[in-house]
């Protein structure tokens, strides 16, 4: 029999097929609407009866809707939001690490109006170290082969989040809680699979360390040292990846619904046991938005047009980003306004912000609620940080690791940093200058604050989001301790309240220079 694994990740809040950069636009290449249409159009390839269909979390945050459900502050929302999950069918799924972004009591509820068993080994109640949500596994059973699906998250949420967002809970390895379950499992089942919101710190294929050996992922581990695990279901990382690997099928499907990981196991009708497996990709740019999804979807879509399209403020003159690439490596109006905001609300020296989006495109003169969540899409908070000028330089070093000079000499992103470009930060308003052709760590040839150069014992205060303090990017010198102050408003309404405060010049000067 030929047995189907179909699995979505990181659709973030994109229901339907729109980025909401208009109110008109329904036909991008992603969504869990097309998501929906590819798997019911494999399950009636192969017999729904064939197939097993999961998800790897964060499904809370990112798009628009998602900001609006959580902006509405009513369960009726939430729990409209959370049908049109349901509506896909899923076998098992699993929380990723934004699903946190907005509190426990709003994922506890999330979590209690979902269908589909939610499998989380590793992320424990601190008392019992029972699963805080769900179960750890389960096993379903296809024409006689039992299969076991483990799920894990990766370990690293206490990093990103607030300490109320994550209180009474404790969060194991992933590795540890897989190679446990995998020994309990695996004989009672013919095929052992893996779900899980966490991706690879190295290359599967070729061993090469491709992140930091942290615990934020574990996949490379899992692959190299437990053998038992037929089947690797992945995420968190918006890669896409389709392969085999030491008699293992690992997928991982992008980002926002672009794709379905799809995992074909032909398996002996007698033993039981797996002849072969293939992996596949299955770009949902190539089906139609499903009618369900779209249906059950309707009504958050249009409160969330509306909202979007609330006006906030009118600037003196526009704020552009123009191309994101350009913006990071020359400047851009937008960039100083975000900066000139974290420097209002906190007091401090210097602010630090990265281009959170490829397709932000920065604020008119006219600014509404839609170009506030489409050019800063995630829900971080905002900390003011105590650093010495020694330490301020190394955070500003790490940041011009990201670059290189390409064939032609010109300053660019590293190959292998492009993916990572929300992790590239700018500092305002230092003044500073870097030369790229000298080695990592000793590029700065300018840095400068007033005027006057930036002292190495001298204390300066950073003004910078939650994420980047507690690890986001890895950058050297960012730790709890050194947080001095945390918003407890988030960028939302800073953005209004700032905006409207009477107070905004937009800044269209560049502050710093790569060559």
């Amino acid at each position: 029999m030929k047995l189907v694994f179909l699995h979505s990740s990181d659709i973030h809040g994109y229901l339907l097929a729109t980025d909401y950069q208009t109110n008109t636009d329904y036909d991008a290449p992603f969504g869990l609407s097309r998501v929906a249409s590819a798997i019911k159009a494999e399950q009636a390839k192969y017999g729904a009866e064939n197939v097993i269909v999961t998800d790897a979390g964060d499904c809370l945050q990112g798009a628009p809707l998602a900001s609006y459900v959580h902006n509405a502050g009513t369960k009726l929302a939430l729990k409209q939001y959370t049908d049109v999950y349901n509506a896909i069918g899923y076998d098992a799924r699993v929380l990723g690490n934004h699903d946190f972004n907005y509190g426990l009591d709003y994922l506890r509820y999330y979590v209690a109006q979902n269908t589909a068993p939610m499998l989380n080994a590793n992320i424990l109640n601190q008392n019992t170290n029972e699963p805080a949500f769900g179960q750890a596994y389960r096993v379903i059973e296809k024409h006689g082969v039992k299969v076991g699906l483990i799920g894990i998250t990766t370990q690293y949420i206490p990093h990103w989040e607030p300490a109320d967002h994550v209180a009474g809970l404790k969060f194991t390895s992933a590795f540890a809680e897989v190679k446990h379950y995998a020994q309990i499992l695996r004989p009672q089942v013919d095929v052992l699979a893996v779900i899980y919101h966490g991706g690879f710190e190295d290359d599967p294929q070729t061993g090469s360390e491709i992140m930091p050996h942290n615990g934020e992922n574990e996949g490379a581990k899992i692959l190299a040292q437990i053998p038992e695990v037929d089947v690797f279901l992945t995420g968190h990382q918006h890669q896409k990846m389709q392969m085999v690997v030491n008699q293992t099928a690992i997928v991982q499907p992008g980002y926002r619904g672009e794709a379905v990981g799809k995992v074909v196991l032909n398996i002996d009708d007698t033993t039981k046991k797996i002849t072969s497996m293939t992996t596949e990709l299955i770009t949902t740019k190539d089906f139609a938005a499903d009618q369900t999804v779209d249906n059950l979807t309707e009504a958050l879509d249009q409160k969330t047009q509306s909202w979007l399209d609330q006006p906030i403020a009118t600037l003196s003159e526009p704020a552009p980003i123009g191309d994101a690439t350009k913006a990071r490596l020359e400047g851009a109006p937008f960039i100083n306004l975000l900066q000139a905001m974290q420097l209002y609300f906190t007091g401090a020296d210097i602010s630090a912000t990265a281009v959170m989006s490829e397709t932000a495109k920065g604020f008119g003169k006219q600014v509404t609620m839609r170009d506030i969540l489409l050019n800063y899409p995630y829900s971080n908070q905002l900390c003011k940080v105590k650093l010495t000028g020694r330490a301020l330089r190394r955070v500003i070093e790490h940041s011009l690791s990201f670059l290189t000079k390409d064939a032609a000499g010109k300053v660019a992103f590293l190959p292998e940093k492009r993916a990572f470009l929300f992790n590239f930060d700018v500092f305002y308003p230092v003044k500073y200058e870097a030369d790229i052709a000298r080695p990592v760590g000793q590029r700065l040839t300018k840095l400068e604050l007033n005027g006057h150069p930036i002292e190495d014992e001298h204390t300066y205060y950073l003004a910078v989001n939650n994420y980047r303090v507690m690890g986001g990017g890895f950058y050297p010198e960012y730790s709890p301790d050194k947080i001095e102050e945390i918003s407890d408003k988030d960028y939302v309404q800073m953005f209004q309240e700032f905006l409207t405060s009477g107070q905004v010049k937009v800044d269209t000067q560049a502050n710093y220079h790569f060559f």
